[in-house]
């Protein structure tokens, strides 16, 4: 289908987060003398310093990117992952979901996967800390060597330092294992967190809410949010109006201005309704935090507003909300699920807090085992796979049971 540039702009402006908003509603205002912007409550100036990207550890990553020759896609894709890396470098949003969130292939996304993962410090952009130590010997041109094969076939061995199971499966003698993990152990299993080690900038929050008497209230931060208006700066010089360009050059402005109030006005109505929703849906999040948090997805909310999920993809995507007091991403409060044996969907956030609490409450002398939480989660009527426990368990950073143990005695 053909786009308009007015619903190109619209689902241009859906996709902002609202610093970017700004900055995009600075540079039309710019151009175009029709177009007027006032702020609520607080000045322009104070917004483009309370919202300066300088301040954002990640330029430093998106910089290096940029300087990879990626056409405008790919460098778009780009700056997704590494927002979607957490502050030790791991990318662990699956590719299937970042190419649905941002409307692309599998392909492209795995595509600028591996450009990120040249980036510095090495070791960035990995899923997982096998691959981080794996990305790390690659750029050590490592990749044939004794300590490449033990990352790859018996990190969990190496995490336990055993050695008489690496070298009888290696065939290889324990001296020449010992050296290799020494040599191992000289990498950084969390490669981004001198990068990233500093909070975020301070996010600005797109909509507030709070409940009052068992209601939610729901509003956009219109502090943040300039208001426009058009105006005619030459409705008195008869001399400009009567001339037939001026008159084009005119309303060639005010059409444009109209397309872009009229958007932002959509813009914040399908913001409010996608939220509004997500937030009636979540409601026990108020109370009980990210531990209650229930299975929705984006399809969930698309076809129970019967919008669809591109729309309320770009609706969440980079939007924050302050609940309580408290600034967290509207994403969060979405999820994938996993049935349990009655049918009912626990949250994959939520299984990975239960797994959290577990770990916390454990006997320290004796920590569990991804067995032992695997039972525990069963008794819950959590029904999933030890292995789906170690892949919770190592994207929360919870170390294996022989490294809380020896964590513990000391």
């Amino acid at each position: 289908m053909s786009l308009t540039p007015q619903m190109r702009q619209s689902i241009q402006l859906l996709s902002m987060p609202i610093s970017e908003l700004n900055e995009y509603i600075d540079s039309i205002v710019a151009n175009n003398p029709v177009l007027e912007k006032k702020f609520e409550r607080k000045s322009p100036v104070r917004i483009e310093k309370a919202v300066s990207r300088d301040e954002n550890p990640r330029i430093s990553l998106i910089s290096q990117a940029r300087m990879l020759n990626l056409d405008d896609k790919a460098m778009k894709i780009a700056e997704y992952l590494i927002y979607e890396m957490d502050n030790n470098g791991y990318i662990q949003i699956n590719t299937e979901e970042a190419a649905q969130d941002l409307f692309t292939s599998v392909d492209e996304v795995e595509e600028v996967l591996l450009a990120i993962q040249t980036l510095d410090p090495p070791g960035i952009g990995a899923s997982d800390i096998r691959e981080c130590l794996q990305l790390q010997l690659k750029r050590m041109n490592k990749e044939d060597s004794l300590e490449y094969d033990i990352v790859t076939s018996y990190i969990n061995e190496l995490a336990t330092n055993d050695v008489e199971k690496i070298s009888h499966g290696l065939n290889i003698d324990k001296e020449e294992v010992v050296r290799a993990i020494n040599s191992i152990r000289k990498l950084n299993p969390r490669p981004a967190s001198t990068v990233l080690s500093k909070e975020d900038e301070p996010v600005i929050p797109d909509l507030i809410a709070n409940r009052k008497n068992n209601k939610i209230r729901l509003e956009l931060n219109r502090e943040w949010i300039p208001h426009l208006r058009l105006y005619n700066p030459y409705e008195n010089k008869l001399d400009i109006v009567k001339d037939p360009e001026a008159r084009e050059f005119l309303k060639k402005n005010m059409d444009e201005g109209k397309h872009l109030i009229s958007n932002l006005k959509r813009r914040e109505e399908t913001m409010c309704r996608v939220a509004d929703y997500i937030l009636q849906f979540q409601e026990c999040y108020f109370e009980n935090g990210i531990s209650e948090i229930k299975s929705l997805t984006i399809k969930d909310v698309g076809e129970a507003l019967n919008l669809h999920p591109s729309t309320i993809s770009r609706t969440v995507s980079n939007k924050y909300i302050q609940i309580n007091d408290k600034v967290v991403p509207l994403k969060i409060l979405l999820s994938q699920g996993i049935k349990n044996e009655n049918g009912e969907v626990a949250s994959k956030t939520s299984i990975k807090n239960r797994i959290k609490e577990l770990v916390d409450n454990e006997d320290k002398a004796k920590p569990l085992s991804d067995n032992k939480i695997k039972e525990g989660l069963e008794k819950e009527e959590i029904n999933i796979k030890r292995r789906t426990v170690a892949k919770y368990r190592e994207s929360l950073r919870i170390l294996p049971t022989h490294l809380r143990r020896n964590k513990a005695s000391h």
